[in-house]
């Protein structure tokens, strides 16, 4: 057939989307991407998009609620402050020393099997930590689990991607990635719901209910992901065609509700990715996770992992340390203060005689409903027409800002408002990861992935740590150097190349 010849001829392939679907050659062989083409975009993917994003933002609640675990757990636990920054940071030492291993386990053995393993196992650790008796037990529980979340923390983004037609690739991970910002609205919410009950009556300590609700959405999104389909992408590099098709015509099915045998495609080409190649011919053939570290993916690795790590260091570093902060400054006096005078107050210090772990009902309003108004921003954000370097530019300028408005306000209200704000460093996830996605071939695609936001959570740990070191000594430096960190990767960012064209993103 005329339209099969010209679906093989590269760049004069004849516009999918003009051709109606009874005119299609019943016999046809294509490339990977005409056939994700052909099964459109429809129910599949917002069922898998829709599971991505219930597993990441699973992981990102377990990473972050010891942000409201902690303050309820100060008296039982006997957490001093200077060990805060060091707990907080447990479950990203984990996901450190880990993430290599998860991101080829997953370009090894497949996205699916992998991501089920770890998503359960560390669903299941993170509730029995929930019945530690004393901190030790109780961190020692936390790393274990840590341990398996790199793997739901990360790999959904390219496992979401890969399922997309490349057309709708780009804008599929950035929606998925402002809907874990209404996901985060969560925390403060589940923390609002349990720590506003009281459990004693029943013999329960809150902070061990809040963190088995925190551990539960892992296990449910581990059983709903059994319901997945492998990538086919990962499917072809394993020279798999015949199940990456019996994949793409149950994806056809679903979107169209016909009959898996009514698809057009009848075999896949056995086309391999024009960077693998080169990659093949550079190292005899093998593909490993040291071809990472050669031209030309070596200067993409370093920019794109220093941008994480950046982006990181606030999110899971200073953000974490925000509703005890802000719980500080509404629990003061009314005088207008700024919140490193209210910090360095004698009060604030554990040697205190009194401990207290209760969280104010202002602090519990002012995350709760930033969350929600910050998650609309990022969402209507990534809709819009900006690209992908705009908005990464345009979030790091924000976000430092925001940062330096922190510590110079003396109005509670701006403070915990702008404090709330650097949960708008989520905003750049997305691009990010678009961007590692676009740069890098399919072999390497999920290591890549894993490996830059490994250098996201090594920013996760020296973010917490200073941040629970230095906010009661040096609580103005503090801030500005957060802020420095941030207007440097919004310069670094213009290095990023422009978008690519639907057309030639792999």
């Amino acid at each position: 057939m005329k339209l099969e010849s010209n679906m093989k001829k590269g760049k004069d392939d004849l516009p999918l989307q003009q051709v109606p679907i009874d005119k299609l050659d019943i016999n046809m062989e294509v490339d990977l991407e005409r056939a994700l083409e052909l099964c459109g975009v429809g129910r599949y993917q917002i069922f898998h998009c829709a599971l991505m994003v219930i597993i990441l933002g699973a992981a990102m609640l377990e990473m972050i609620g010891s942000s409201f675990i902690l303050p309820a757990a100060a008296c039982n636990l006997d957490i001093p402050d200077h060990l805060r920054g060091i707990i907080t940071s447990i479950p990203n030492i984990g996901v450190i020393l880990t993430a290599p291993f998860w991101g080829r386990a997953a370009d090894t053995f497949g996205r699916k099997p992998v991501l089920l393993f770890s998503t359960a196992v560390a669903g299941v650790i993170a509730l029995l930590a929930s019945f530690m008796p004393n901190l030790l037990s109780f961190a020692l529980c936390k790393f274990a689990g840590s341990l398996f979340l790199s793997c739901p923390s990360s790999l959904g983004f390219a496992y979401a991607g890969e399922l997309m037609p490349r057309a709708k690739r780009d804008l599929a991970v950035l929606i998925c990635n402002a809907l874990l910002m209404l996901i985060a609205s969560l925390c403060p919410i589940f923390a609002w719901g349990v720590l506003s009950i009281n459990w004693q009556t029943l013999g329960l300590q809150p902070w061990r209910v809040l963190t088995s609700v925190y551990a539960t959405p892992l296990i449910l999104a581990a059983a709903w992901l059994t319901q997945a389909k492998e990538s086919p992408k990962f499917l072809m590099t394993k020279g798999k065609p015949g199940e990456a098709l019996e994949v793409l015509r149950h994806i056809f099915s679903f979107n169209s509700r016909c009959e898996k045998n009514t698809y057009c495609v009848t075999s896949l080409q056995s086309e391999e990715d024009k960077s693998v190649d080169s990659e093949c011919a550079a190292s005899g053939g093998s593909q490993t996770t040291w071809a990472l570290l050669r031209p030309p993916h070596l200067k993409w690795l370093i920019l794109a992992g220093f941008l994480m790590f950046g982006l990181f260091s606030l999110l899971n570093g200073l953000f974490l340390f925000a509703p005890n902060t802000i719980n500080k400054v509404m629990t003061q006096s009314n005088q207008p203060a700024t919140i490193c005078m209210l910090m360095n107050q004698p009060e604030n210090q554990t040697a205190d005689a009194t401990c207290s772990d209760s969280i104010s009902y202002d602090t519990f309003q002012i995350t709760a409903v930033t969350s929600v108004v910050y998650g609309v921003l990022v969402l209507l954000l990534s809709l819009s027409p900006l690209s992908k370097k705009a908005l990464l530019v345009g979030m790091y300028a924000a976000v430092g800002a925001n940062c330096l408005v922190s510590a110079l306000t003396s109005n509670r209200i701006i403070a915990g408002i702008s404090m709330s704000a650097l949960q708008i460093t989520a905003l750049g996830i997305g691009p990010l990861c678009a961007y590692t996605v676009q740069l890098f071939p399919t072999s390497l695609r999920g290591t890549a992935v894993g490996a830059v936001l490994m250098f996201g959570r090594l920013g996760s740990v020296t973010g917490a740590n200073a941040a629970g070191i230095f906010l009661a000594g040096a609580c103005t430096a503090t801030f500005y150097g957060f802020a420095a960190l941030l207007f440097l990767c919004a310069g670094l960012s213009f290095l990023l190349p422009r978008d690519q064209p639907a057309s030639k993103v792999g």
